[in-house]
């Protein structure tokens, strides 16, 4: 039954590395928005006694780290030191966005403008939580990289999206011979 039930969840190797990215950017953006609420409501918010209010704060902040990312996904995963610096304004991006999200969605009123200034007042006073911050989307950003690669890989060994690369390499050559031999 379960190897049934995961066939419709096979994922391919891009696919899985997607998911970790994504993951590794959503749990993040939990624990950071844990650290930051624990500051402003005190060590009793999540730790102390188990409210719905401690719930939605960790909810809140795991579901804007999978929107900012998404949102921010055409900064990350590029190659290069221009990818790398691409990664790092993405990584800037996704704070702030995800800083936003959150206050939005645990203070309608203030919590946009108090989100993202609590967020860089916490980084600027708590050092190591901006390098702890700027490390994990460093691993996700390898990570979309390498997702890129594979998926690039894909599509040149499929032929580079023409319906022709498709077929097998007898079709090929008896049906496109004068073409066939440019798509190697």
């Amino acid at each position: 039954m379960w190897a049934r039930l995961l066939q419709h969840f096979s994922l391919s190797r891009a696919e899985k590395a997607t998911v970790a990215a994504y993951a590794a950017v959503v749990a993040m953006t939990a624990g950071m928005t844990i650290l930051i609420m624990s500051g402003v409501e005190g060590d009793l918010l999540i730790w102390g006694d188990k409210s719905w209010f401690s719930y939605w704060v960790i909810f809140a902040g795991a579901l804007s780290g999978a929107i900012s990312l998404s949102l921010a996904r055409g900064w990350m995963g590029g190659e290069g030191f221009l990818g790398s610096l691409r990664a790092i304004v993405g990584g800037v991006a996704i704070a702030v966005m995800s800083a936003m999200i959150a206050g939005l969605l645990i203070d309608p009123l203030l919590g946009v403008v108090h989100g993202p200034v609590l967020a860089m007042t916490e980084f600027i006073d708590k050092p190591w939580l901006a390098l702890t911050w700027f490390i994990g989307i460093a691993g996700a950003h390898a990570l979309l990289v390498f997702a890129r690669r594979e998926r690039e890989d894909d599509f040149i060994r499929l032929g580079g999206g023409r319906a022709v690369g498709q077929l097998s390499r007898l079709s090929q050559e008896n049906l496109y011979r004068a073409t066939s031999r440019n798509w190697r």
